[in-house]
This record gives structure tokens, sequence and C-alpha cells, in this order.
């Protein structure tokens, strides 16, 4: 059983309203507002019980955030609660200037934005709506001038594998703190968008570590804990043969990291590792690209769910794995993609497909 992660990740997906329609968008943009969305008073609760949880980070994303008239005085009460949320900004008519001063005013340090690409064509080859990269760099102008911290999100697709460097180059000027590369988990809108092979992942980290170790800014991706794997094995490469032996074998992997394997665990996010999904109707899932709801804060707690819930309990053992990534060596550091596992095999516990790593353990 992997340890449980006291401070976990809380994704909040706050609405699902949205003026775009992007082929990225895992849950797709809705036109009208669900009735089942939280309310102002269920969204404070919310931020009441995330707060119970100390979570070492809180993202609030949407659709678009900014369609709710109360995302300001959210990111006001969440800032009372002791809680320091990043917002995902989308590049609609409502982010303007003046929301995003108002934002900075109720209390927002950290803004994120969707970069797809280092030219426009590229990006919006991935987003099919026109403008967007224009809209996008003008807003994260905005934010700079605003003192709001900022991050930037990637998703890979065959598009722009080879655009990595170049989008580092086009983001470096913005000194952003933190680059979240995602790798696609065909679902919603996405599927329509072209997947990289398992092949071509290995070469993505690759580049992703000669970014990462030039940049001031940290690299972090999202859905490839394999990454973790790919990171060890340069780490142990680098080290004597007598060092890499105090690793050990990672199927046993368990209690309080060292430094060293908290900064691998820390590279990558999934939703099997300290990780929570709040839907803008209170279902608590371990993913966001995953429809398995562990149960509903409106009747259940997050913290209770998070903590207790057959499924998330379920996730975090890895002796429920399948395939190939049951065998692995790296099964208790990484275990796969479950929503990827979901997505492309309907089998949560299944293998990654977007995995190369073959396990010393045939299948056979």
């Amino acid at each position: 059983m992997a340890t449980l992660e006291a401070h976990p990740i809380v994704l909040w997906e706050l609405t699902r309203l949205c003026d775009l329609h992007c082929r990225g968008c895992p849950a797709g943009a809705n036109e009208q507002r669900d009735p089942n969305e939280l309310s102002t008073y269920e969204a404070y609760k919310t931020a009441d019980q995330i707060a119970s949880l100390a979570p070492r980070e809180l993202i609030i994303t949407g659709g678009d955030p900014l369609e709710r008239d109360d995302v300001y005085q959210v990111i006001d009460y969440a800032r009372r609660r002791g809680l320091d949320p990043s917002l995902v900004l989308t590049p609609t008519p409502e982010l303007t200037f003046d929301a995003i001063a108002r934002l900075q005013t109720n209390g927002l340090t950290t803004a994120v934005f969707s970069v797809d690409g280092s030219t426009a064509s590229i990006h919006e080859s991935i987003h099919r709506v026109a403008g967007t990269f224009a809209s996008t760099m003008r807003a994260m102008r905005w934010a700079e001038c605003a003192s709001l911290r900022l991050e930037i999100n990637t998703l890979v697709t065959r598009r722009n594998k080879d655009d990595l460097a170049a989008i580092a180059d086009l983001i470096r000027p913005f000194r952003i703190a933190r680059w979240n590369v995602h790798f696609l988990v065909p679902v919603g809108a996405s599927r329509e968008l072209e997947m990289i092979t398992a092949a071509e992942v290995e070469g993505v980290f690759a580049t992703l570590e000669e970014i990462r170790t030039r940049e001031a800014f940290a690299v972090r991706v999202v859905e490839a804990p394999h990454y973790r794997r790919f990171r060890l094995e340069r780490l142990l490469e680098s080290r004597t043969a007598s060092a890499a032996a105090e690793w050990g074998d990672f199927t046993g992997f368990a209690g309080q990291p060292t430094e060293t394997m908290q900064e691998l665990l820390d590279a990558a996010v999934d939703g099997a590792r300290g990780f929570v999904y709040i839907s803008h109707a209170g279902e608590v899932r371990p993913s966001e690209f995953a429809p398995h709801s562990a149960g509903n804060l409106r009747y259940r707690s997050v913290g209770d769910i998070y903590r207790g819930s057959d499924l998330f309990v379920a996730l975090r053992d890895p002796d429920n794995l399948r395939g190939k990534c049951r065998l692995c060596d790296y099964r208790t550091l990484c275990g796969g993609s479950r929503a990827r596992a979901w997505a492309m095999t309907s089998d949560l516990f299944g293998a990654d497909p977007l995995c190369a790593h073959e396990p010393k353990e045939s299948l056979s």
C-alpha cells in the first residue's frame, strides 16, 4: 500500500460554462449553467472542506471560472481560510485587464494560462479557436503588470511535440514559476487530438529534462507518472553502483520519502497519488479525466472521501494494478496513468498505453 499523502493537490472545477469550445477540453464547454452547479454558499463550504485538508496546492479551473460572477468572492474567501489558490484563466471576452486586477485585489497570487504552441498557427491548430494565441499572450502581460505569478499549461500532441523547446523560449521572458506539461488522456473533445506514441513519450521526456536543467522555472508533467521512472533512471546512471543499490526495489517503496525521492514524486501529477478533483457539482474524483466518483462533498466531506473511500484506497494500492504495470519494478513510484488506462482500455487498473518501459518480469 502506498503511503497516504496527507496534503494532496486539489483541482476544483468551479463551472463548466465557457464561450470557447477547444478541442483539448476534457469535459466539454457548456453554454448553459448546470442546475447542479455548487451555489455561492456551497462554494464557501467547499473552500472550508478543502482548507481542512491543508492541501499543498489548490487550483481553481473551469470551463471559464470568470463566467461565475462570484469567482472574486470565492478567491477572497479561500484566502481568508488560509488557502492560496491558483486560477486557470481562459482567453474569452470575460478576461480583461480589469478582471485580472480585481482578482489580484481579492487575493489571487497565481494565474495559469494555456500555451500549446510557440506560434499562433501551432497553438490554434490544437485549440481550433482563432485569436486565442494573441489573447493569451496579452492576458499574460496583464497578469505580469498585476504582479501575479504565472504558470503555463501545455498539452503535448503530435502537432507540438517538436515545438516544446520553442515554447520554453517563448515563455521564458515572462519569468514563469512553473511549466505544467500535460500528456493527453483522450476523453471528451480531446479525443479528436493526435496522440503521440509511447516511444515518442520517452523522447519528450528527454527534451523536458534538457529544458528543466537549463531553465529557472520548474517543469512538472501531468498524467505521465512514468516521468518519475525516467528521472530516476537518469539519476541512477549518474551514481556509482554501490550508491544506486541503496535505492533498493521500488516495488517495496514505502514510508517517508527522502528529499530526492520527494522531488521525483513532485515531478509528476496523476490521479492515483496525492490528487483530488472536485467537479462543479461537488463530485469528488481521483482525476478530471476519469468519470469515477468516490462521493459528493454535499453528503460526505472531501477529506473523508480522499482518505477513506473505497475508490481512493484502491487506487493507492499498487497490488490492484494489472498488466505490465503490476509487474513493473517502478509500480509504487509510478503506477501509470489510471485515467489514460481507463480512457484507452476501459480498465481503471490496467496498463498505461503510453508507457514504453518493459518490466523485468514477463507477462507470460
